[in-house]
C-alpha cells in the first residue's frame, strides 16, 4: 500500500508538469481527459507470451492533455499482479508474487476522423516498481523472500476510442529485471516477468 501511495504521489507530480503545457497553449482545440481502465496481463517467459492463469489482474489510471492536430502528451500509473505455484524439485511447491507498478510518460497521436471509432497509437518512458515474494516449506521450515527495486523501461501501444468515452487498447510493456535471482536453474529463461502484453479496456472522461 506504501508504494500504491508513493506511485500515486509521482503521477500527480507528472501531471502537473504536464498542466502548464496545456496552459500555455491555445485553449481553442485543447482535451484534457483523465481516464481508468482494466484487463488482463499475458507475460512473457519461456514458453512466450502467455496469459497470468493462475490470478492476475491489472489497473490503470492516466492523464492525457490533446493538443489540435491530434497530438497528446500524458502520464499514466498501472499496477500488475500475478501469483503462481510451482515445484522446483520433488516434494517443495513454492507459491509466488510478481507485483508491479510502472509509471509511464507517454506520447499519443489519435487519428482525428469522423465516426464512432477513432484509432490511437503512442508510447513512453515507463519508470516500473517490480517485486518479488516467494514462499516455500521444506524439511519443516518455511523460507521466505521479499526482494523489490525500480528499472526503467519502454511502452508502446495501439487502441481506439468508441465513442466519447470508451476505449480498448493493446500496449507492450519491456523492463529488464535484475533483482540478483539466478532463476535459469529452475525456469531455464532468462525472460522477465516484468515485460509482457496488456489487453486494456477503459473509459476517458
Amino acid at each position: 500500500m506504501v508504494q500504491i501511495l508513493k506511485q500515486s504521489t509521482i503521477l500527480l507530480f507528472c501531471v502537473a508538469l504536464l498542466c502548464p503545457l496545456a496552459a500555455a497553449a491555445d485553449d481553442d482545440g485543447i482535451d484534457i481527459d483523465i481516464g481508468v481502465k482494466t484487463m488482463v496481463f499475458f507475460y512473457n517467459d519461456v514458453e512466450g507470451i502467455r496469459l497470468s492463469v493462475d490470478h492476475g489482474w491489472s489497473l490503470g489510471g492516466e492523464a492525457i492533455i490533446w493538443f489540435p492536430g491530434g497530438f497528446g502528451v500524458g502520464a499514466e500509473l498501472e499496477y500488475y499482479t500475478m501469483s503462481e505455484d510451482f515445484s522446483p524439485f520433488a516434494g517443495i511447491e513454492v507459491e509466488a508474487d510478481y507485483p508491479q507498478m510502472p509509471i509511464c510518460l507517454n506520447g499519443y497521436y489519435r487519428f482525428e476522423r469522423g465516426g464512432l471509432l477513432r484509432p490511437f497509437v503512442g508510447g513512453g518512458l515507463a519508470f516500473v516498481r517490480t517485486e518479488v515474494s516467494a514462499a516455500t516449506t521444506a524439511f519443516g521450515m518455511t523460507v521466505s523472500l521479499d526482494l523489490s527495486d525500480t528499472f526503467t523501461g519502454w511502452s508502446a501501444f495501439a487502441g481506439v476510442d468508441i465513442g466519447d468515452y470508451f476505449y480498448c487498447e493493446v500496449q507492450w510493456l519491456q523492463v529488464d529485471v535484475d533483482l540478483g535471482i539466478d532463476f535459469t536453474a529452475i525456469s531455464e529463461t532468462d525472460h522477465s516477468d516484468a515485460s509482457g502484453l496488456t489487453l486494456w479496456v477503459g473509459a476517458r472522461f
